[in-house]
């Protein structure tokens, strides 16, 4: 038999404690399904080839997804101050040049060109070619900061990619505000940015997390009913005692 007396204050303190560390280990679960997912697209996007946007576009439209997919673009830089996104390149700040590209169908989107150095001018602009030239990059979803996020420096340093922002000027054309052309490979010119790694290390610590609040809970728990042992609030007898 059980004769379990519960403390009033200390099981008022538990009730919360608890719901608040199974709550984390919930969202973490969840956290872990959506990155695995999330990783696995990657790792499919890789096996396939790159695909002209306007075909992406089309299967975006049917409902299918298009994020991290391989991209072929053909058009021009447009003519438009280039922005610096802030980064860091081998523990050291760096700056990522983004710009706005209009492809030879019209639809306009931001390409990440990769790596400038930290220390250049901010009165940089990207060298244009002149010409029509034939991009490959990651169509990257653009995710917006959270509360605690910098906020960017509408002429200056920005710490995620403002593409409604950088794209307002051509409102009135076709626009892809949701993504980001994160361009791969070796530099198409000599004078351009160096294309940033397309498929960066994506981390998934999510079940750690999710057993640190599980166990966490499980410990307070644990405190609560031998606190209640010691105090002989929970007992435990055989049959007629």
């Amino acid at each position: 038999m059980i004769r379990f007396s519960p403390a009033p204050g200390l099981s008022v303190v538990l009730v919360p404690v608890l719901a608040i560390l199974l709550t984390l280990g919930v969202w973490q679960v969840k956290r872990l399904h959506w990155k695995t997912e999330l990783l696995t697209q990657i790792e499919h996007s890789k096996s396939l080839p790159p695909t002209p946007l306007m075909a992406l576009l089309h299967e975006e439209a049917q409902g299918r997804e298009i994020a991290w997919r391989k991209a072929e673009v053909r058009g021009r830089i447009a003519d438009k101050p280039v922005r610096f996104l802030h980064a860091i390149r081998n523990s050291q700040p760096a700056m990522h040049a983004l710009a706005p590209f209009i492809t030879d169908e019209g639809v306009i989107i931001v390409v990440d060109f990769g790596y400038i150095n930290a220390a250049i001018k901010p009165d940089y602009r990207l060298p244009r070619t002149g010409q029509s030239v034939t991009l490959h990059g990651i169509v990257k979803p653009v995710r917006k900061p959270g509360r605690f996020a910098l906020e960017n420096q509408l002429d200056g340093l920005w710490f995620w990619p403002d593409t409604t922002t950088m794209l307002s000027p051509f409102f009135a054309s076709q626009t892809m505000e949701a993504y980001v052309l994160g361009l791969e490979g070796g530099r198409l010119h000599s004078d351009w940015p160096e294309p940033a790694p397309a498929h960066v290390r994506i981390a998934n610590n999510h079940l750690d997390y999710a057993l640190t609040w599980f166990g966490l809970a499980l410990a307070a728990f644990g405190v609560y009913l031998g606190w209640h042992v010691r105090n002989e609030r929970l007992r435990f007898s055989g049959p007629g005692n």
